[in-house]
This record gives C-alpha cells, structure tokens and sequence, in this order.
C-alpha cells in the first residue's frame, strides 16, 4: 500500500493548478466508458442505498409503533458488515469487483420487491422486514467492497485521486438526495418508495452489466480462504496511518449513529413531517459534497494542511457537531447543522482513506478494503443499537452527552499526546518512497498482464486467418534458380 494520499505530499503526476486542474476532472469522463457506466452504477446503488435507510425505519415504526424497532431494523440493515465484510473481500478478489456488484445489485432490487408483494399482500410483519433488511445488507456489503476496487481500476494510474474525489462527491450528493426522496415517497405511500427504490437498484445492475470484464478476477481455485483473509489484515497493519485513521473513523460512527437515533426518535414523537426529516439527514450530503470537492484541490489543501492531519480535524469537527443539539436543546435545526459538519469533515477524510487503500496491491485490493471497511462502518451497526436502548431508558440530552463527552477526550488525547498525534501525521520520505514503488510495481504487473491479453487475442486473430486463407498460405514455394546468388534472389 502507499501513502500517496496523505496530506502534505504532491504525487508528481497529479500536481495541477488552476484551470488544468477543473480539465483533468473533465478528463477522467471523457473518453472513458468504463468509469461512466462504474460511476453510474454505484451512484445509483448509494441512492438506492440511502433512499431505503430511510424508508425502512419508517416502516418498522409504522408496523410496531416504537422506536425500539427503528433501531432494529437499522441493526439488522448494517450488522452484515460485522460478520462478512472479510469474507466478501476474499470473494471479490476471486470472482471480480464488477460480475459481484451486478450480482449483488440484481439480488437486492428482487428483496426490495418482495417488500412490495408483502405489502400488497397484507402479510408485512416486523420479523419479515428485518429478515429482508439482513439480506439486503449482506449483498450491500459486498457492493461497496466492490466498488472501491472498481472505481480505481476504470481510470489511469494518474486520474485515481480526481475519480475518488468525484465519486466521494456523488456518494454524498445521493444522501442529499436519496434522504429527502426516501421520506418524500415514503408520505405518498409506502408502497410507492419501495417500488422506486428496487427500480434504482435494478437500474445500477444493468449500467454496471456495461463495464467490461474484471482484470482482477482471474479464477482462483478455492482453498486456503483463513489464509487469504489474514491476508488482508497483514497489508493494513503495515500501514500505520491507515490503521489510525480506521480505528478513529470507526468511534466518530459509533457516535454518529448514535445521534441519529436520538434524531429519529425526537421526530417520531414530535410527529415531524417524514419529507422534513428526510431533507435534515440529507444535511451530511451537503457537507460531504462540499468536502468532497474541497479535495479536487488537492495542492492548495495539501499546503494547508500539511501540519494538521485530516483525521484530527475530522475528530474535533464531529465533537463540536455532537455538542451542538445538546447545546440547543434537540432543536431540529440543530441536528441539520451538525450533520452539516459532519459530512464536511468526512469528505475530505474519506477521499485520503480511499486514495491510500487503492494503492492497496491488486491481487489483495478488496480484502485491504473489506478490513478497513469492517473497522470503520461496524460502529454503524453497534451505534444504533446501543443509542436505541438509551433512549429508551434516559433522556434525549442525557443519551447526546454520553455521546459527546467520550468523543471530546478521545480529541483531546489525540491531540495532546505526541505519539498518538504523529500516527495521523505523514509518514516519513523514505517509506513514502517505498511505497511509491510498490505503486509503480503494482502498474507494472497490470501492464504485463494487459499485454499478455492483446499477445493472446493477436495469435488467435493470426490463427482464424490461416484458416480463412488456405490456398495463400499453403502455396508451395516456388525454387530459386541454382544460377543466381541466394542473395540477390532474395532482393529480387
């Protein structure tokens, strides 16, 4: 893996300014199929994704009239991730990140209208949603372990930061978009929202059914699965800020999660309009749009941050944005500004994890991946659960305080304490040139492997024309006159 990433160092091959920076995001478009039909897939999954995130806790309320079961079913949407985010990564890196999100996409969007028929039907209970909710999450889990190998691999070695960065933008545009939708459909009528979310499901499968083939799936016979999850494990290790980063991106979740619950309930029991809940969650889409386009300027962001590491200031973003509904009494307002802050800070973090982890060699890609992913996304299965159960014990502002108090010292540490400080700080010039060349290996190998592709595709078309052209290739050649020099019968 390399630390390329990182704020504080320039990749030379990405060292562009002014007007040549906004071409080079145009660039990563044009001419490039690939990546369109990868990026419009995914950002059609993730609206789908977050349009259901909303629509299945209203659902669950709907059916038991408690918010207990809003933190169930929320539970069971993200608790997959827990148990199968490293086996997935094993998988992908068999299998192929595009044949496994087509697959996974397809599956998801016939969950999704099995919703519909029980609805229609009438039979719908709470045992059955979160069935289906837990299926659902497994293959979304191996969606978004797939896409962070694909996304990197539809574009040159150059253009890997600006596609992170655009598509980090669409992640986060499809929460300021799919949160509202989800509440809005959601007050039209159940029903309808469901049927809207499996079509933008059934949508990402087929535009990713364009991509081509996997370079990265070659087939690998089974066994030795134990042995290649460690694998994964091994690679992020070695990687000390990834490692940090992971861990602290993991207790922020923990945490966001947590408020959100707070949210959910406060706006249940206000009787807020499901559209108005809808628009305040999609407040972290804004944020994380901003944050993501913040980081197509990469040189200016790296001379201003070069001595205060991202995941520092993400910390402190989010301990102030927990503070502030405490501080305003759960106004709704004031959950839609911390929400704000929050998405800001994560974008510009999430583009720095995602550039480091597609470095990530590409035999071993999703499994590097699906680790730091099982790191930083299990809190938002453990979060929920556990602001749920608060929730119904405590007050609204005890829950938030017992959310932000701990976030507060962990900032606090982070930032007094030198050597947990200078694991979020860049690594030194030398591993940086270390890891600089595993990088250019890592090309090198999909290079040859390229080539090895065109050599083989070149000698089978050699090979239809001998058959297509059996009288010219079998002539009998005629012989050279004994009188005449073999060299000039040769010229001649």
């Amino acid at each position: 893996m390399c630390y390329l990433g990182i704020r504080g160092r320039q990749r030379p091959y990405s060292r562009l300014s002014g007007h040549g920076r906004g071409a080079d995001v145009v660039s990563v478009f044009k001419g490039n199929s690939p990546f369109l039909w990868s990026w419009a897939g995914s950002t059609l999954s993730m609206l789908g994704s977050r349009t259901i995130g909303v629509t299945y806790p209203l659902l669950a309320y709907g059916l038991v009239q408690s918010p207990t079961a809003i933190a169930w079913v929320m539970f069971a949407s993200t608790v997959p991730g827990l148990l199968w985010y490293i086996p997935a990564g094993v998988w992908i890196d068999r299998i192929g990140p595009r044949r496994v999100m087509v697959w996974s996409e397809f599956l998801r969007g016939a969950l999704v209208m099995g919703i519909v028929v029980a609805q229609v039907a009438g039979v719908l209970e709470l045992r059955w949603l979160l069935i289906v909710a837990l299926l659902e999450g497994t293959l979304s889990v191996h969606s978004s372990v797939a896409e962070t190998v694909l996304i990197p691999s539809t574009v040159k070695p150059d253009k890997v930061e600006n596609a992170l960065a655009l598509h980090e933008a669409s992640v986060h545009g499809m929460v300021l978009a799919g949160r509202p939708l989800g509440g809005l459909l959601y007050g039209v009528n159940p029903i309808v929202s469901f049927i809207t979310n499996a079509a933008m499901l059934f949508g990402a499968a087929a535009s990713l059914s364009r991509v081509p083939r996997d370079v990265t799936g070659r087939g690998k016979p089974l066994g030795a699965i134990f042995g290649e999850m460690r694998g994964g494990l091994t690679e992020l290790r070695r990687n000390r800020f990834l490692c940090s980063a992971t861990l602290i991106t993991a207790y922020i979740n923990f945490m966001v999660q947590g408020m959100i619950v707070v949210f959910l309930s406060e706006a249940t029991d206000g009787n807020l309009p499901s559209a108005l809940a809808g628009t305040i969650l999609a407040a972290s889409g804004v944020g994380g749009v901003i944050g993501a386009i913040t980081s197509l300027r990469r040189g200016q962001a790296d001379r201003r941050f070069r001595h205060r590491p991202v995941m520092l200031v993400h910390l402190w973003a989010c301990t102030i944005a927990l503070a502030i509904p405490l501080v305003f009494l759960q106004a709704s307002w004031s959950f839609a500004v911390a929400l704000l802050i929050i998405g800001l800070a994560g974008g510009l973090s999430n583009v720095t994890m995602r550039t480091v982890l597609s470095q990530a060699p590409l035999d071993r890609a999703a499994r590097v991946a699906a680790v730091s992913r099982l790191g930083s996304y299990s809190a938002v299965a453990l979060g929920p659960l556990l602001a749920g159960l608060l929730v119904g014990r405590v007050e609204s502002w005890v829950t938030l305080l017992i959310l932000c108090v701990p976030m507060g010292g962990l900032a606090l540490a982070m930032t007094t304490v030198p050597g947990l400080r200078s694991a979020l700080v860049s690594v030194p010039r030398l591993e940086a040139a270390m890891r600089e060349t595993e990088t250019a290996l890592r090309h090198a190998e999909a290079a040859v492997y390229t080539a090895e592709v065109a050599l083989g595709r070149a000698r089978m078309t050699v090979r239809r024309m001998e058959k297509t052209s059996p009288g010219t290739m079998s002539a009998e050649p005629q012989p050279i006159p004994s009188t005449i020099p073999a060299s000039q019968a040769v010229a001649t």
